[in-house]
């Protein structure tokens, strides 16, 4: 998806537009330097200054039609809850242009899911992978994360939070990082782990996760949020304290 903002940037156009990635959106001072632009160059959707005059709009979306019958011109109004679509629709052109529009207002929902509230369960395509033991806590633990690195030491001395840390004791910590691994292998998934020189992280692009909706403030209806947090494991303790404290 190719984004184009005219007059108004890309984070302004992100706050009405809060579902996809528009930070590399191509900038334009004026709507004749992105029509200049669109001649050469494919765009998708275009965000445009609501207080640029009438008149310019009309025009700019006028001879963008003739070029891209199928882009799409979003007026950015200073209510970042709403946008106006500025030109009519052709009925012949409506299939190009909600092929365009659709799945950015509504992104593809993620091949894996994560749940976090009750006890943790990693889902692919909807059904639920096996992990066991501690390879299972590791990642729910990088789960609470978001995509931090967490490192080697912190994650045993978090799970196995009894007993001494030396490199011997450690061994026990990679035994089951390499079951971690070898199930994530098993259900096409290692992408999800990503392994650095000191530590690990999750790489949060791969999933959706109830956790991460809650802290967006979807709420606890829409994510299913029932005062229950990694039940199993003593993690999560802290974290839903703080959840708990955020709702009052």
């Amino acid at each position: 998806m190719k984004y184009a903002c005219v007059g108004v940037s890309p984070k302004e156009a992100y706050l009405s537009f809060p579902s996809v990635d528009i930070s590399s959106a191509v900038y334009f001072d004026e709507l004749d330097e992105c029509l200049r632009f669109v001649r050469n160059n494919a765009l998708d959707i275009i965000f445009v200054r609501s207080d640029l005059p009438r008149e310019e709009k009309q025009r700019f979306t006028s001879a963008l039609y003739d070029i891209n019958p199928s882009a799409v011109v979003l007026d950015v109004s200073d209510n970042s809850e709403e946008l106006m679509l500025l030109r009519p629709i052709r009925k012949d052109r409506l299939d190009d242009t909600l092929t365009v529009l659709i799945p950015a207002i509504r992104p593809e929902k993620k091949r894996i899911y994560i749940r976090t509230f009750g006890r943790f369960v990693v889902f692919k395509d909807g059904q639920p992978c096996s992990f066991s033991g501690k390879a299972k806590e590791i990642l729910a633990l990088l789960v609470t994360r978001r995509g931090k690195e967490v490192s080697n030491e912190e994650i045993y001395t978090t799970i196995w939070e009894n007993r001494p840390y030396s490199n011997r004791d450690m061994i026990v910590y990679y035994n089951a990082l390499r079951r971690l691994k070898n199930t994530l292998r098993k259900y096409g998934i290692s992408d999800l782990l990503i392994s650095a020189t000191h530590g690990q992280m999750v790489n949060t692009e791969l999933f959706d996760c109830d956790y991460y909706d809650w802290l967006r403030g979807d709420g606890d209806t829409e994510t299913g949020f029932e005062e229950e947090f990694l039940s199993e494991y003593s993690l999560g303790e802290y974290i839903l304290s703080d959840m708990i404290s955020r709702r009052r």
